[in-house]
């Protein structure tokens, strides 16, 4: 039975893709800071031998917890998927809460990996959860769209250097989202016009780790069009025709 470790378990993505990975006999854990939300996320999976962690991986605290856990238990594929976003104009928001999102979306992710990648075997697979944006860039989202471009080159990078090894990295860059990610960074529950569903986007990243042939898996047609197009067209008129769609710079 594989085990494996899903951070940001408890709702979105990461409870989407734990949901299919129990389907397929894996034996997962779940990290997530709200344990009413983590129990509720273990009793959705079919299969026996689950688990969860509690820990608020933006503070040293829960990064360290969460590392000595891996430090002292065996995980074929690490879902390094815990991140939050906010919107707003860079200069309008507080400071403080940008640098905390800045400690979750790339401290975590950066010190967890490097936790798991110490130890992994030939076989192992660890995915990073980045996000079309980071590829694109997205005004109003600022601090968020960078911390994603920093896990996706962080994955590439790790990608090559592990291959060797038997390793497997992947740079997973899901677009908007149906979760209650929005909601939390200050949007509506219709915040994108179009979105995925976590189900569609869990099955594109589980289709992807069997496959195991790419650094970067952008999911979602209309995403890899955007990404596509967005190389084609010169930096400038992108970032415009972002911002002018962006959601988070009205007003």
């Amino acid at each position: 039975m594989k085990q494996i470790l899903i951070t940001g378990g408890s709702d979105g993505i990461g409870r989407a893709a734990a949901q299919l990975l129990a389907a397929e006999r894996a034996a997962l854990t779940l990290v997530a800071r709200d344990p009413a939300k983590l129990q509720a996320a273990l009793g959705t999976l079919a299969g026996s031998g689950h688990r969860s962690l509690v820990a608020d991986l933006s503070t040293p605290a829960g990064m360290s917890l969460v590392a000595k856990h891996i430090d002292e238990n065996r995980y074929d594929a690490f879902i390094n998927n815990a991140g939050a976003g906010i919107y707003g104009r860079f200069a309008d928001l507080p400071l403080a809460q940008q640098l905390d999102l800045m400690h979750l979306n790339m401290d975590a992710v950066a010190v967890l990996a490097h936790h798991y990648l110490r130890q992994a075997r030939r076989g192992d697979a660890l995915v990073n959860t980045a996000s079309t944006v980071g590829l694109t860039s997205l005004p109003g989202t600022g601090v968020y769209t960078a911390t994603k471009a920093f896990v996706g080159i962080l994955s590439e990078t790790l990608w090559w250097e592990m291959k060797d090894r038997g390793v497997y990295v992947m740079s997973f860059n899901p677009g908007a989202t149906g979760s209650s990610f929005h909601t939390a960074a200050g949007g509506g529950k219709d915040t994108f016009s179009s979105m995925q569903t976590p189900e569609a986007v869990a099955q594109e990243l589980v289709r992807a780790l069997r496959r195991r042939s790419r650094p970067r898996v952008v999911s979602g047609s209309m995403n890899r069009l955007l990404v596509f197009f967005s190389r084609l067209l010169p930096r400038k008129s992108t970032i415009n025709l972002m911002g002018r769609f962006s959601p988070a710079t009205a007003g």
